[in-house]
């Protein structure tokens, strides 16, 4: 690993002070003097960015063509854009959080208590289309069917974040229009009296996500040092965890004020101005400095080859960006395996009284154990989340991390697998909780590291976001077969067990980042 001699200033700006800004391709690779940073949190001298090494290898390539026949991410899209080496400020930090928090609230809410309901009401109705009478298998078409526009439109809204002028910055324009999609695909999707209705409200909502989650992502390195990603990271895990325990409660409390559909409408509604009030902040801050003069003139236009390119890294050129793609995406699709019938899992196989009921036969209702399940869990991250993130700074160190977290989250599985009871399953969720609180900070702190080039961070972003859209359109499917087919609800917690072991094995794959 490459360290720069000096450090940085100490004074906390919006506004990020910028290493000095050498051209992509043409120039000799040299080291990254000039890029230190010296916060009292990260590594005594400060450690380059994989994006750094990255683009001087892509300086050796020079203008032409790939081994691979493609055309360098350097010739596309012109001069490379300044690495940050001045601290992030705690006021953006705490803008992101807030952020952050306000577009997992958005999907949190329904995906753990009001979806599941909604679909088991609509479901009653006449089967149409791709649907049919099993509640299981309708919700798992809906995930399925916005995922894949979710995976589709994820390295989009990076790419084309990545490509905009406007006087308002690269990433403000996409996430605030993101923003507006998803309120109005919230209320769609609130007010549904039908299944295929549920579906367009929830798979507008799915794509916008992604409009504001890859650029708001992409202003982590935009905008925050090497050795402050780390704490900024672990803000990151806090944030969404904090949202999954709000999101949840939102949607508890608006089904035991309101009585029947009128609280899964209020609920989404209530989810909806929650994401909006978080996110504008954020938005209004005029963050963003302005790109040089050089990187704009040699910005090439947007054509078909270009949008191809979109979907397309070289793992050949950038090995390690494909081995920390390979681990978030199999530790996120053990979580995902895991947690998309929770509810129906705490429904059928513990016992619990399904909310409808409640009232009748007293007892723990359903939507209560996911929110009792969800606030022991965010507590156990919040116990890790933001310390293993700065630890991780000051040693220097992301893999061992993301390998032990990866063990604890395996561990929880196979006791959710095995859970007689509810008292398990608070266990598990402890335990859970503190591997998620670790690999969610530490392996976007390395996911960072190893972007190729940073004239191209949304779109490498989006690219590294498709480890999460993926196992979340895959998870449905996974899941339907292993309860329907494959052992139930023990096989599916068994594969998750084993889907996250396997990444926490193939993170040390990764050999820019130690």
């Amino acid at each position: 690993m490459i360290e720069a001699g000096g450090s940085a200033t100490g004074a906390e700006v919006d506004a990020p002070t910028c290493a000095e800004t050498r051209p992509a391709v043409g120039q000799a690779a040299d080291s990254a003097a000039g890029q230190a940073t010296g916060p009292a949190t990260g590594p005594a001298a400060g450690q380059a960015d994989g994006a750094v090494l990255a683009q001087a290898a892509d300086a050796r390539v020079g203008a032409g063509t790939s081994a691979g026949g493609r055309t360098p991410e350097s010739v596309l899209t012109g001069a490379s854009v300044p690495e940050p080496v001045t601290r992030a400020s705690h006021g953006w930090i705490t803008r992101f959080t807030l952020a952050y928090i306000g577009i997992n609230i958005v999907w949190a809410g329904p995906g753990q208590v009001l979806m599941s309901p909604q679909v088991e009401r609509l479901t009653a109705g006449v089967p149409w289309g791709v649907f049919s009478e099993s509640k299981e298998a309708n919700l798992a078409v809906i995930g399925f069917i916005a995922g894949l526009f979710a995976l589709v439109s994820t390295p989009l809204w990076g790419a084309l974040s990545d490509r905009t002028t406007s006087r308002f910055g690269r990433r403000t324009p996409w996430m605030a229009g993101g923003l507006a999609v998803i309120a109005t695909g919230m209320v769609a999707a609130g007010f549904s009296q039908s299944l295929p209705a549920l579906l367009i409200g929830w798979i507008a909502v799915q794509a916008a996500i992604n409009a504001v989650i890859t650029p708001l992502s992409a202003s982590v390195p935009d905008h925050v040092p090497v050795a402050q990603r780390g704490l900024v990271s672990g803000w990151y895990g806090f944030a969404y965890t904090f949202a999954v325990v709000a999101g949840t409660a939102i949607g508890t409390i608006a089904t035991a004020i309101w009585a029947g559909p009128a609280g899964i409408t209020m609920g989404y509604l209530l989810c909806a101005a929650g994401c909006v009030f978080a996110i504008l902040p954020f938005l209004l801050a005029r963050w963003e400095t302005p790109l040089p003069k050089a990187v704009l003139a040699a910005r090439q236009p947007l054509r078909l080859r270009t949008v191809l390119d979109i979907y397309w890294v070289d793992v050949r050129r950038h090995p390690d960006f494909g081995w920390a793609w390979l681990t978030r995406f199999l530790v996120t699709l053990s979580s995902a395996t895991a947690l998309f019938y929770l509810y129906y899992f705490l429904q059928d196989a513990i016992g619990l009284v399904r909310d409808d009921a409640a009232s009748s036969g007293g007892g723990l209702r359903v939507s209560d154990g996911v929110l009792i399940l969800t606030a022991v869990y965010a507590l156990s991250v919040f116990g890790t989340v933001v310390v293993s993130g700065m630890v991780s700074d000051r040693l220097g160190r992301r893999r061992v991390f993301v390998a032990a977290s990866a063990i604890f989250i395996s561990t929880a599985t196979v006791l959710m697998a095995y859970a007689p009871n509810f008292t398990t399953a608070v266990v598990a969720a402890v335990i859970l909780g503190l591997g998620t609180g670790v690999f969610t900070s530490v392996d976007f702190a390395l996911v960072s590291q190893v972007l190729p080039t940073a004239s191209n961070n949304g779109k490498h972003l989006g690219i590294i976001n498709l480890a999460i859209a993926l196992p979340n359109v895959l998870a449905p499917i996974v899941a339907a077969f292993m309860v329907a087919t494959f052992g139930g609800y023990t096989g599916l917690y068994l594969l998750s067990a084993a889907l996250s072991v396997v990444g926490g094995v193939l993170v040390y794959r990764v050999k820019g980042v130690r």
